[in-house]
């Protein structure tokens, strides 16, 4: 069924053979961070939708648990920008869509069939490149941040949009931090937490391991 609807649910995630970064979050961690953040009150984004296939069933599992929050996807729903050459020049491990309009098979239209098809009322799309569709949210509050936007240019835009709107306990996921195509995401997270008393704590799953930040 998870693959008939292009989401990701618990019992379809096949463990990794060892410890390791690599790959998409696990959904058994978003679900996880969710619920340790349920009771701190903000809004939970996600920022590199792609085709929905988390941020659909982050919320379906948010509203059967009675978890009354928004969720906000942030998407440009046309690959990466321009930008993404300064990842290529930072070197990591290659991959063919690292590059100008790659991981572009999506639209805004996709995912919103997607809520459709599961009748979920709790996601607002917010669609466009990070530096312009954030401020669509500047006046809210967040608990819980997913960020799964691999280029440095965007984890350095969304720590600076959400890190002073996560209130104190508040979390914000690093999908990349660590995974070998994407030094970027090490190098701004790195920068952006220099100057700043948190740092990143390690969460494991299923041999997935994936770093956060916990909002001090």
């Amino acid at each position: 069924m998870s693959r008939i609807h292009d989401i990701n649910v618990p019992r379809a995630v096949k463990p990794h053979s060892t410890p390791q970064p690599l790959g998409a979050a696990n959904i058994n961690i978003l679900i996880s961070l969710i619920e340790r953040t349920r009771n701190i009150d903000g809004e939970i984004a996600e920022c590199g939708v792609y085709r929905g296939d988390s941020l659909v069933p982050m919320a379906i599992y948010a509203s059967q648990q009675g978890i009354r929050k928004i969720f906000h996807g942030f998407d440009s729903f046309e690959g990466f920008a321009e930008s993404i050459v300064k990842d290529q020049l930072l070197g990591g491990a290659e991959l063919d869509y690292k590059r100008p309009g790659g991981m572009n098979e999506t639209s805004k239209e996709y995912v919103a069939a997607k809520l459709t098809r599961f009748g979920l009322g709790n996601v607002q799309l917010h669609k466009g490149f990070f530096e312009h569709s954030l401020q669509e949210c500047s006046k809210l509050s967040f608990s819980f941040v997913h960020l799964d936007c691999d280029a440095y240019d965007a984890y350095s835009q969304c720590l600076e949009f959400f890190y002073p709107r996560l209130l104190p306990g508040g979390i914000i996921l690093l999908d990349e931090y660590n995974d070998p195509p994407w030094p970027g995401c090490n190098k701004a997270v790195d920068e952006y937490l220099s100057s700043r008393p948190e740092h990143c704590a390690l969460i494991a799953s299923d041999n997935y391991e994936k770093y956060f930040i916990v909002k001090q």
